[in-house]
């Protein structure tokens, strides 16, 4: 079965998002809550609904927007593709689900929703697009690989 998943073409792009959710979720929460407050068992109940959230946001509205884009654009089109196309459609998916979440999980100052969510979104898209590109991509497609190497397909 793990033959299967490894070598499915979709695993480093599922094994990638399905790490930087949780990387930014607990990320999230420990700059929200801070240290004192936080709690890995909280994380474990949150984690699921927000993987589940942000895989259907880039599935149905970032990764069909941010193509459409591409297609249109030709500034883009000159730009290495797997280089922007990760940057628009990070930064589009923190925009929707960190407006869905902010809101959900009261992750606000009272009263201002807005100026709370500015700030979350800020200090998440400053972490995010440098840990996808320089810590989590890479890591994610060396083990990705090793395990295919090391759990080849059996030929028919």
């Amino acid at each position: 079965m793990i033959r299967k998943i490894i070598h499915h073409p979709e695993a480093i792009g599922i094994a990638t998002m399905a790490t930087m959710v949780f990387l930014m979720s607990n990320y999230n929460m420990l700059w929200r809550f801070g240290f004192a407050h936080y709690t890995f068992k909280r994380e474990m109940v949150i984690y699921p609904i927000v993987f589940c959230v942000v895989f259907i946001v880039k599935n149905m509205i970032s990764a069909p927007i941010v193509a459409k884009i591409h297609q249109h654009s030709v500034w883009l089109q000159q730009r290495p593709r797997h280089i922007s196309f990760p940057i628009l459609v990070i930064t589009i998916n923190i925009t929707i689900v960190m407006a869905i979440m902010t809101y959900f999980t009261r992750n606000y100052i009272p009263n201002h929703y807005f100026t709370s969510y500015i700030m979350n979104w800020l200090h998440t898209v400053i972490v995010a697009i440098p840990l996808f590109f320089f810590v989590v991509r890479p890591i994610i497609k060396k083990v990705i690989v090793l395990l295919r190497n090391v759990y080849q397909l059996e030929a028919n």
